[in-house]
């Protein structure tokens, strides 16, 4: 099930599924709300966004209620988060998925709300997105990569298939950035061929700590066919030992085998993962030596980020001339 596209003028809801709205920097708040105002939407903001009523962050009802009131609102046509963070996983058994099906809408967003992208998916049918948070349109002096893919994806008029380009530079911000972090440009130098092949499939994926808290439960969700595998992790769990261990507990779901292609994104300084180390710990684990596998791909913790569909088709050609096809439409 694909949620209808977007259109100038149609209004964009934002909650704080993880961490509060209120972590955010105000004038980082103000350049994000501005940055999607560019493409003609009216931002929004849920009833509870901004509490720290449990920890520092929403409850857990509290966040059930805005999930709940933003698929219920019909003049709600994307419901973004907020900001990652942790504990997504804890709404779960209190969230009514019969409300989300009978209203399906564009959700999304990336970190720890990788739970919910996937566990809309298995519980409802719905393709949900892996995209920038709310408070990433902000970041960067300009944002106009995450936002040029975030219309490609998700607007009307556009076309059916996205090839995927990468970002001439990039930064490396901390996930509480504020005005006084640094602002320096990096080059990208990926993407980074470390296995060739091609494969088509459905796009699963993500935060790889963030999805792994599903292994095993009625939230994954089951695919059928072939999977393109989306996987990165942020400065906490993506040191080469805890990124090899999550790794590990991936191959080891029985889904696995139907993991046609692997796509990692780009990690952050922090982390010590270098692309060579992450390609070692890959091709470590002995697979299939068709499957193609690219690292350092324009999605995870750094910025600008590109926006995929969990659940939906992509194509993925790595080699001389390697080229990731995503389809954003029926």
């Amino acid at each position: 099930m694909i949620p209808e596209k977007l259109q100038p003028g149609d209004e964009i809801r934002v909650i704080a599924p993880a961490r509060s709205a209120s972590d955010i920097d105000e004038r980082v708040l103000d350049r994000a709300k501005a940055a999607l105002e560019s493409l003609g939407l009216k931002v929004t903001f849920s009833k509870n966004a901004f509490s720290r009523n449990q920890r520092g962050c929403p409850t857990d009802d509290e966040k059930v209620e805005d999930l709940h009131e933003a698929f219920m609102d019909e003049n709600v046509k994307c419901i973004l988060a907020a900001i990652g963070g942790f504990n997504s996983n804890q709404m779960l058994g209190k969230v009514n998925w019969q409300i989300i099906k009978d209203n399906p809408k564009i959700f999304g967003g990336f970190s720890d709300i990788t739970v919910l992208n996937h566990a809309i998916l298995a519980k409802t049918g719905l393709v949900t997105y892996a995209m920038p948070n709310f408070y990433c349109f902000g970041l960067p002096p300009e944002a106009n990569y995450s936002l040029e893919y975030f219309r490609r994806c998700l607007f009307t008029n556009q076309p059916t298939e996205l090839v995927v380009q990468q970002s001439e530079t990039f930064y490396d911000f901390p996930w509480n950035y504020d005005e006084a972090s640094p602002r320096q440009a990096l080059k990208n130098n990926g993407p980074r061929v470390v296995q060739s092949g091609s494969a088509e499939g459905v796009m699963i994926g993500g935060n790889l700590c963030s999805l792994n808290l599903l292994n095993g439960t009625e939230y994954f969700p089951k695919v059928e066919g072939d999977i393109i595998l989306c996987i990165e992790d942020d400065s906490y769990d993506s040191i080469p030992e805890t990124f090899e261990r999550h790794v590990q507990a991936l191959m080891q779901q029985p889904f696995f085998r139907q993991v046609k292609a692997i796509l990692v994104g780009r990690f952050q300084g922090e982390s010590r993962a270098t692309d060579d180390m992450i390609s070692d710990i890959i091709l470590s684990k002995n697979i299939d030596s068709k499957i193609p596998v690219i690292v350092d791909l324009d999605f995870g913790h750094t910025d600008p980020k590109s926006t995929y569909p969990v659940g939906g088709k992509c194509k993925v050609v790595a080699g001389d001339s390697t080229k990731i096809v995503i389809r954003c439409g029926d």
